[in-house]
């Protein structure tokens, strides 16, 4: 039995690569790992932006019960067939198809769908900060445009370049003004703490061993005094040219002994000087050999002053300290001085307490470095306890002041 002759052909079978209809389809129909991908996943041919434009339409299901195709026989008309066939051409109005809704065919394979930004945020994301790549791309090109060569090197060499001109001025001026424009002249053997005058004009304190160094002396005649006010020292002349070495020149002085009118037996306050001249006319009046106990008692008319709440020697002392160092060395093995330190009765007993200490021991460090056995001398403080004389007058503070040696063994 032949089919009917009004009855169309079946059609061809859809072809779903050029027809992308919104179809619903069932999620186990689809594999569970290309599920969330976009699109139900449904392997689709690239397609232009144009044709994507023309057949990727929100259209409706085909409803393919019995009662869409009419009549009975459930075979669809040719009308309603026609339905189905591919490339159909929908109105652009209906979904839009300017170029700007669609993404350029290079970046299709990169985002699916593709989302315009406001322009806000594209422009935001357009004033990102460079690439590493493209900072070491643009500092390569700011290298060749200087020819290769970085700006550090150019900032070393300059910097090395002001050192060598540094350099040679300095050496310049060391060679044609300062290394022959002047001499030097070096004093020896001058008292201990005495001070060192150039033309009359003073310059400092002689060092511990009696040398002074004058440097950078002008060419022509200098005239050198070494001031002391328990010595006499000569006034010396030196003469030198530019560059020249003298020898080193003896300061001459000697000390000064009592005068006729100096009463050591009454020493008041403010005679330093007169106690020191009396302390070395009995120093030099000593017999050969002598006793601890004419040592000592030639020794205590010796005033240190130190000064108030201090127990540094003054400088001027220095010398007449040296001195007796001298003197207590000759003395015979096995004896045994004390350095005693006092004070007068001003300020609080613990804290006088602790400085007769301290200026006893300085007494001690000094004749130690002038030569002394330190096994010889022992130390100790007496604060105000012991007055030489009693009273609270300048003068019996002055004289309660003291540093005073005894014996402890011979």
């Amino acid at each position: 039995m032949s089919d009917p002759k009004d009855i169309p052909p079946p059609p061809p079978p859809d072809d779903f690569t050029k027809t992308t209809p919104n179809i619903p389809v069932r999620r186990d129909d689809i594999p569970s790992n290309d599920w969330e991908k976009t699109n139900y996943n449904i392997n689709i041919q690239k397609a232009s932006a144009d044709e994507w434009g023309k057949t990727v339409a929100n259209i409706k299901p085909i409803d393919t019960s019995h009662q869409s195709f009419g009549g009975s026989s459930g075979v669809p008309s040719t009308p309603e067939w026609g339905m189905t066939e591919p490339n159909i051409n929908v109105n652009a109005a209906d979904f839009g198809s300017q170029p700007e809704d669609f993404a350029p065919e290079p970046a299709y394979d990169k985002t699916t769908p593709y989302f315009r930004l406001p322009e806000a945020e594209r422009v935001k994301y357009q004033k990102l900060p460079p690439t590493p790549a493209e900072a070491a791309a643009k500092q390569a090109e700011e290298e060749k445009g200087n020819q290769g060569i970085p700006g550090w090197f150019w900032f070393v060499a300059g910097g090395m370049t002001l050192l060598f001109i540094t350099v040679i001025a300095v050496a310049l001026v060391y060679i044609f003004v300062i290394r022959n424009s002047s001499y030097e002249v070096i004093v020896k053997d001058a008292p201990v703490g005495s001070s060192v005058t150039v033309d009359g004009a003073p310059l400092s304190v002689t060092s511990e061993d009696g040398t002074f160094r004058i440097p950078n002396l002008k060419a022509g005649s200098h005239t050198i005094a070494v001031v002391h006010p328990t010595f006499n020292c000569v006034k010396q002349t030196v003469t030198g040219d530019d560059g020249e070495k003298l020898k080193p020149i003896t300061a001459g002085c000697t000390p000064m002994k009592a005068a006729a009118t100096d009463d050591c037996g009454n020493i008041h306050f403010g005679e330093d000087d007169k106690a020191e001249r009396c302390y070395n006319s009995a120093l030099d009046a000593l017999p050969d050999p002598f006793t601890p106990e004419d040592l000592i008692k030639a020794l205590n008319i010796l005033i240190i002053n130190f000064e108030s709440g201090k127990y540094d020697i003054p400088p001027v002392r220095l010398a007449a300290v040296k001195k007796a160092a001298g003197f207590i060395q000759k003395l015979p093995p096995g004896v045994i001085l004390e350095v005693g330190g006092h004070t007068d009765d001003v300020g609080q007993a613990g804290s006088n307490q602790t400085l007769s200490e301290n200026r006893a021991n300085a007494v001690r460090d000094a004749l130690v470095k002038f030569g002394v056995n330190p096994a010889v001398l022992q130390t100790r403080g007496y604060g105000s306890t012991r007055p030489l004389v009693q009273g609270t007058t300048d003068d019996a503070r002055y004289r309660n002041r003291r540093i005073e040696y005894s014996v402890i063994k011979k």
